[in-house]
């Protein structure tokens, strides 16, 4: 397992909880056993102008590789900077000429390589690199294997140079593309222009270490397209470099492959981003909201790039539901290189169910079917839910799109191996009942890990008054089956069998303890969706509240009983055999139309059927493990669990 740190940002407060504005930070850390997070990549975000040059890297001559730290000679223009989102000033040098660190696989100072093996990326999550033509050569620095102490002067700094200039004389709108894959600890990478020989230089930073995200691995493979046009527009001697340095960190890798400059499109709209969530969430966007808890007025819309290089009329974006569709145009035209919010304020009413959403983005000259259409949709899915309040949206996301990171005993010192919370906050609009809560665990989770539930107010979540706590459980033990179910349901019961809550905003917070590491426990956090700050929270034992930028998988049964409208027993219906190996039966006393929803363990609805006689599952093509089978008819579910074996 590699070192751990701790790296203390500050975030700005962004919306309010109750009357409290603090400030916060993200905790972080350097460690791959820690955090689980895949970006999508299934939306193409790469330049489809005509290709003027392209590099695969299977040809060592075609660069110049360099680790001299020779940064300080160069006299950098100004640059972007892609992680501040702003333009940047002259950066700093490399951090020292020192010792630079020495690769162990060659025992020659540490720089780029090209290599050809995919699997030697040392990110699990991130192997093998999935770039077109990782098989005919990649660029490749690994810091990870040099190890080496923080500040002990040994830095990796190296630059790969391409060695003949480029022309682009009568180019005067290009675009620079280019697959890379990467984890961010600490270290600094990006790629730089020059049109004088190398005496100067544009430069665009992709990470540093100014600040370090939840975000730490790129997609696999990333594609970045970079707009170079003001500096490289009708050169005619354009060189590129690709940069990077460790900081003298023990920091992580980068591989970088088919990088391209291509004409930029003239007509190019491409949807960034898509939401949906209701008007008193405080932006946050809840994956399952009960019907209790629904708010009538939503707020939908996407973030929306101009790409290409003329101004956009009629910049629309239209979400299709299904049951439902929403759409907003800009008013004006969408100027070159800018970047808008579009969207709209529609009042629904909703019944249970989930809702898959299409959102995509057009205008007059970037329609439907054009050669610039691959980057207009994005899909975002919600649930209504007779009894379930989260804010994670685990098992209801679209194919492909979930990315999941995990927190717990195990993720931060030994200080933090026992007491830290995790929480998740619910604004409740009207008075309502919570009888329990499901937390998602990961598979790290050692049985005889304890925790203790809080439901409290936000402010004094935030001013870490657990005294105060509206309700506090007694100690929850974990037991095998929890791990094995890869969840913990702990009741609330203030001696009514449940807890009343008034209209306000709450945590569900988890107290986690695993003695000293020995018991470890970690909780699921969906970061699917980038959530507003404080929509979900961490407390440190030692005496300060983080915001989480993700969704905690920490959810609220509501209702007076198990669930709301569900029964766990009837005498009408016989589900058998439990335990199964494969097949299970569903009779009943009387024939009535009934619909039969069956959920795995994370809530996902993996099959529904409508019906009027007995019949039977075969659970078989689903694999081994625990389902929800919910049987629904005039107006009342009986659930009962089955254990697949």
């Amino acid at each position: 397992m590699k070192k751990i740190y701790i790296l203390l940002l500050s975030v700005s407060f962004g919306f309010s909880v109750s009357a409290q504005n603090n400030a916060s930070t993200d905790l972080t850390t350097k460690n791959d056993n820690s955090i689980y997070k895949i970006k999508p990549s299934n939306i193409p975000n790469n330049s489809k102008g005509v290709v003027l040059w392209s590099n695969e890297f299977d040809n060592a001559a075609d660069w110049i590789l360099d680790n001299t730290c020779a940064y300080a000679s160069y006299t950098i223009n100004g640059g972007y900077d892609y992680v501040a989102g702003s333009n940047t000033p002259a950066l700093s040098a490399c951090t020292g000429s020192g010792t630079v660190a020495i690769d162990p696989n060659s025992g020659a100072p540490a720089q780029w390589r090209f290599e050809t093996d995919a699997n030697l990326i040392p990110v699990s999550a991130l192997s093998p690199f999935a770039s077109a033509t990782a098989s005919n050569g990649f660029l490749f620095i690994d810091s990870d294997a040099c190890g080496g102490g923080d500040g002990d002067g040994t830095p990796i700094f190296v630059t790969a140079r391409i060695a003949s200039p480029i022309d682009l004389t009568n180019e005067p709108a290009v675009v620079l593309s280019f697959s890379h894959n990467y984890r961010w600890w600490q270290d600094t990478r990006g790629v730089r222009v020059s049109v004088d020989n190398g005496a100067s230089w544009y430069q665009y930073e992709i990470t540093n270490n100014s600040g370090y995200p939840n975000d730490q691995n790129s997609g696999n493979p990333e594609i970045t397209s970079i707009d170079i046009s003001s500096v490289a527009g009708g050169q005619s001697s354009v060189i590129i470099e690709f940069y990077y340095e460790d900081n003298d960190y023990w920091a992580w890798y980068w591989a970088v492959d088919d990088v391209q400059i291509s004409r930029k499109d003239q007509h190019n709209v491409k949807n960034v981003a898509s939401w949906i969530y209701g008007s008193s969430t405080y932006f946050a966007e809840y994956g399952r909201t009960p019907v209790s808890q629904m708010d009538q007025d939503w707020i939908i819309g996407s973030q929306i790039t101009n790409d290409g290089s003329s101004s956009q009329a009629n910049v629309t974006v239209n979400a299709d539901f299904g049951s439902f569709t929403a759409t907003a145009t800009l008013a004006d035209s969408l100027a070159a290189d800018s970047t808008r919010i579009v969207e709209t304020m529609e009042t629904l009413a909703l019944s249970a169910g989930v809702y898959q959403g299409s959102y995509t983005v057009f205008s007059d000259s970037d329609q439907v079917g054009g050669p610039n259409f691959g980057d207009n949709v994005q899909e975002r899915n919600f649930e209504i839910t007779n009894d379930v309040y989260s804010l994670d949206g685990i098992g209801n996301h679209p194919s492909g799109a979930l990315a999941l990171e995990s927190y717990g005993s195990y993720s931060w010192p030994t200080d933090a191996s026992d007491g830290l919370v995790c929480a998740t906050m619910y604004p409740f609009q009207n008075s309502d009942t919570i009888n329990s809560v499901t937390a998602l665990i990961t598979s790290n989770t050692v049985e005889f890990a304890e925790a203790i539930l809080y439901i409290i107010d936000s402010t004094e979540f935030i001013n870490g008054m657990f005294g105060n706590a509206i309700y506090t459980s007694n100690l929850h033990t974990v037991s095998a089956a929890d791990v094995a179910n890869g969840f913990i349901q702990i009741p609330v019961d203030d001696g009514s069998g449940s807890l009343v809550v008034a209209p306000g905003n709450y945590y569900a917070a988890l107290e986690l303890y695993s003695g000293g590491n020995t018991y470890d426990i970690g909780i699921l956090s969906d970061a699917t969706v980038g959530q507003p700050a404080w929509s979900s929270a961490i407390w440190y034992p030692a005496a300060q509240a983080y915001t989480n930028g993700v969704a905690f998988a920490i959810r609220l049964n509501l209702g007076a009983s198990s669930s709301v409208g569900i029964k766990e027993t009837s005498n009408d219906v016989s589900v058998y055999p439990n335990p199964s190996n494969g097949i299970v039966n569903i009779t009943f006393e009387n024939n009535e139309s009934r619909v039969i929803t069956v959920r795995d363990i994370s809530g996902k609805i993996i099959k529904v059927e409508n019906i009027n006689s007995n019949t039977e599952i075969d659970f078989n093509q689903f694999g081994k493990g625990l389902y929800l089978i919910d049987i629904t008819s005039n107006g009342e579910t009986i659930r009962r669990k089955v254990t697949i074996q």
